[in-house]
């Protein structure tokens, strides 16, 4: 094991992560940027005893290591840490960043907009890495966007398995989307559900 690898797994028996969010996710309407193929993107939310499936995956399109994969909550969260299972080692993910409550999120403005929080990643094969957050950014989260930049040395990124941990609350997540909305302006918004499988416009 790498010492990066060891330094976490040393410094997350430290921390509560909380319980699995996955019962809290909307999966049905996890959307992805850039999949190779289309509505794929879901394919990384399942249960921890799946979690080493390597069937149900996604992929960036091929030339193209980057992916934006948007996960919906049916209520509110309060986001403590996350685990990150990529392909072969050279297409693993090897850097994401995160925003919270940002459902206009793709790739004309991703660079624009500051991130909440950003990892690098180490390979993980079987989930055995938890990526501790910053509780105070993440707390009230309606969704969360994954920003994965690129790979360790590979045209074509996979995800595995996305694991997502903390805690949930009684709030329904369409009292945050309402608010959100009320502050928004309709021409700086537009939704994750739009935009096309891939990021290159013909």
């Amino acid at each position: 094991m790498g010492n990066a690898a060891a330094a976490w797994e040393a410094k997350e028996k430290d921390i509560d992560h909380g319980g699995t969010l996955y019962p809290f996710i909307d999966r049905d309407k996890v959307m992805g940027l850039n999949e190779s193929k289309k509505g794929s993107a879901k394919n990384v939310i399942k249960a921890w005893d799946e979690r080493k499936d390597s069937e149900q995956v996604v992929r960036s399109v091929d030339g193209d290591g980057e992916l934006i994969i948007h996960i919906p909550f049916t209520v509110q969260v309060k986001l403590k840490s996350f685990t990150v299972i990529g392909g072969s080692e050279g297409s693993a993910p090897n850097c994401v960043k995160l925003y919270k409550n940002r459902d206009d999120i793709d790739f004309e403005t991703v660079e624009d907009v500051e991130s909440d929080q950003e990892f690098n990643l180490v390979f993980d094969s079987d989930g055995s890495i938890q990526y501790p957050v910053r509780i105070s950014k993440f707390q009230n989260a309606s969704s969360i966007t994954m920003f994965f930049t690129g790979n360790f040395e590979d045209e074509t990124t996979q995800i595995n398995y996305v694991g997502l941990k903390g805690e949930g609350t009684q709030n329904k997540r369409s009292i945050v989307i309402a608010t959100y909305e009320a502050r928004a302006l309709e021409s700086d918004h537009k939704s994750i559900a739009d935009q096309h499988v891939s990021k290159s416009i013909q």
